[in-house]
C-alpha cells in the first residue's frame, strides 16, 4: 500500500474516533454577565438561545443565574442547572455591573485571555444597574439579548463611539502607558442603550465619559468617517455630520517632563439648522462662525476630558505608551508621577463643506 492511501485511511480512522456534537447536544452560551453581591461572592447570568425542531429563526433565550465564590465555582454551579454541556465557542458579549468593575475585573480578564474557546473579537461592557436584569429583560427587537446588545455596540462604534473589544482591551490592559475603556450601557424600559464610555485604570473602572463627550473621545483615538455632532450656539441649534477626520500626536521629549501636542482635523457638513434665516445660511460669514463654534466646542470638550483623565490617573489616549516608544530609558513609575502635570495641547481644525436647513 502506498503512502498516499495510508494517509487517507489514518484520516478516516482518526475522524471516526472523534466525538461529534450537534447544536442540539450543547447549551451554546452567547451572552454572559456578572453582578457584585458582596466581597468574594459574585452572581453570574448566562443567556442560551433555544432552537426549535423546525428551521426557524429563534427569539427564545434560556437564562441561568447562580451565586458563586469564584469563576471556577460559577462554571461548576451553572453546569449543575443546565441539561446540556455548556459551550463558550459562540460567546459574543460579556458584561460586568459597575460595582464589580470598580472593584476590579482582573480575574475575569485573565480567564478570558487564557480560554481558547473564546474569540478575541467578543464585546465587553459595563452595566449601569444589574446585569441579570438586563440579560433577562424582554425587548421589542425580535432577537435574543446577546444579538441585540452586540448589534447596539457594533452600530454605535461605526459612528460616535470609539471602537473596542476583548482584543483591544487586553492590549491596553497588558501594555505600559495605556489604559482600556468599555461601552457603558443601561436598560431603559424595553430598550438598552449605550450612555457613555467606562474608563479603566488597569483592571479597575475609575470614571465615565458621558454621551455628550464620546465623539470627542473617538476623535482623539481614531479617524472618524461618520458621526453626528449637535451644538447649541447663540444663533440656534445646529447639527454637523462628520465625514472625515485626521489625527496626529507629537511629543516634545527634550524636557524632563514631556509635552504633548494633539492635532485634530475634522471635515463635515451642516445637516440641521434651526432658528436661522434661510437666506443667511449660505453666507461665508456664517460658515466661518460655525467652524469657529464647533472648533471651540471640541477643544473645550477635549481639554476637560484630558484634565479628568489626568486627575483619575487613567490614560486611554496612551500618552505614556507614545512616550515609551520615543524615550529610550522609559521609567514607568516616574511617568505615573508626572502624568497628572504633563502639558497636553489640543489643536482642532474644522472644515465645513456644505450647509442645509431644517425649520
Amino acid at each position: 500500500m502506498n503512502r498516499k492511501w495510508i494517509c487517507v485511511l489514518l484520516v478516516i480512522f482518526l475522524t471516526g474516533c472523534q466525538q461529534i456534537y450537534s447544536v442540539e447536544d450543547r447549551a451554546i452560551v452567547q451572552i454572559l454577565g456578572y453582578d457584585y453581591v458582596e466581597k468574594d461572592v459574585l452572581k453570574g447570568t448566562v443567556g442560551i438561545p433555544q432552537y426549535g425542531e423546525e428551521e426557524v429563526r429563534t427569539v427564545e433565550e434560556l437564562n441561568l443565574t447562580v451565586n458563586a465564590e469564584s469563576l471556577k465555582d460559577f462554571s461548576q454551579q451553572v453546569e449543575k442547572e443546565s441539561s446540556k454541556p455548556l459551550s463558550m465557542g459562540k460567546l459574543a458579549v460579556t458584561l460586568y455591573n459597575q460595582k464589580l468593575a470598580e472593584s476590579g475585573i482582573d480575574e475575569f480578564l485573565d480567564v478570558l485571555s487564557r480560554d481558547p474557546r473564546v474569540g478575541r473579537n467578543i464585546y465587553l461592557g459595563v452595566v449601569d444597574g444589574e446585569v441579570q436584569e438586563l440579560i433577562e429583560g424582554k425587548y421589542n427587537q425580535n432577537e435574543t439579548t446577546a444579538k441585540y446588545v452586540k448589534g447596539i455596540m457594533e452600530n454605535n462604534m461605526q459612528r460616535n463611539f470609539p471602537k473596542t473589544n476583548l482584543h483591544h482591551f487586553l492590549y491596553a490592559y497588558y501594555a505600559e502607558g495605556l489604559d482600556g475603556f468599555l461601552p457603558y450601557i443601561k436598560k431603559r424600559n424595553s430598550h438598552i442603550q449605550i450612555s457613555g464610555v467606562a474608563l479603566f485604570d488597569g483592571g479597575k473602572m475609575v470614571s465615565v465619559v458621558t454621551d455628550e463627550d464620546v465623539l470627542t473621545l473617538k476623535l482623539l483615538l481614531e479617524e472618524v468617517k461618520e458621526g453626528a455632532l449637535p451644538l447649541s450656539p447663540e444663533m440656534g441649534s445646529v447639527g454637523m455630520e462628520i465625514t472625515d477626520s485626521n489625527l496626529k500626536y507629537e511629543v516634545d521629549n527634550s524636557k524632563d517632563i514631556p509635552e504633548f501636542d494633539i492635532k485634530v482635523k475634522v471635515t463635515g457638513f451642516i445637516n440641521e439648522m434651526k432658528e436661522q434665516e434661510l437666506e443667511s445660511t449660505q453666507t461665508p460669514g456664517l460658515v466661518n462662525d460655525l467652524e469657529t463654534e464647533f472648533k471651540n466646542h471640541l477643544k473645550a470638550s477635549a481639554d476637560k476630558m484630558i484634565a479628568k483623565f489626568q486627575e483619575d490617573q487613567t490614560d486611554p489616549l496612551g500618552l505614556g505608551n507614545i512616550l515609551k516608544n520615543r524615550r529610550r530609558n522609559f521609567d514607568k513609575e516616574k511617568w505615573e508621577e508626572q502624568y497628572p502635570e504633563v502639558p497636553v495641547n489640543v489643536d482642532v481644525e474644522v472644515k465645513i463643506t456644505g450647509t442645509g436647513i431644517s425649520l
